[in-house]
């Protein structure tokens, strides 16, 4: 029962204390910190206001990349449709007629009969 005293006192001291002391604080340190408090609320205004900047762009180049992979999906199929589409050309039209044979690609003459 003792301890639980105790524990309820400590509490209300520390609660006192603190209270207090935030209060002491105050009247003591006059006109500083008020300015201070000022001072970080400007601070805070300016980082809400350039936070939101950042998530607006951060937004952006989500939608930005969004739309890329979108571009590329869409530039892989019409690659794979222009394939699709030149097999089915080489298909129907026949191919190239080979290259004339010459002698020439068959048969090289000895340096011996070059001067002969």
């Amino acid at each position: 029962m003792a301890s639980i005293a105790i524990m309820i006192g400590g509490a209300v001291l520390n609660a006192t204390t603190f209270i207090g002391g935030s209060h002491l604080a105050k009247y003591l340190g006059g006109d500083k910190t008020d300015t201070e408090h000022i001072r970080h609320d400007k601070a805070l205004e300016k980082y809400k206001k350039d936070y939101q900047k950042y998530m607006e762009s951060q937004r952006a180049f989500e939608q930005w990349k969004e739309t890329q992979a979108q571009r590329s999906g869409i530039s892989r199929q019409d690659f794979a449709n222009t394939d699709e589409a030149l097999k089915l050309y080489n298909q129907t039209h026949s191919p190239l007629p080979p290259n004339e044979p010459k002698f020439s690609d068959y048969y090289k003459p000895s340096s011996s009969q070059k001067f002969g």
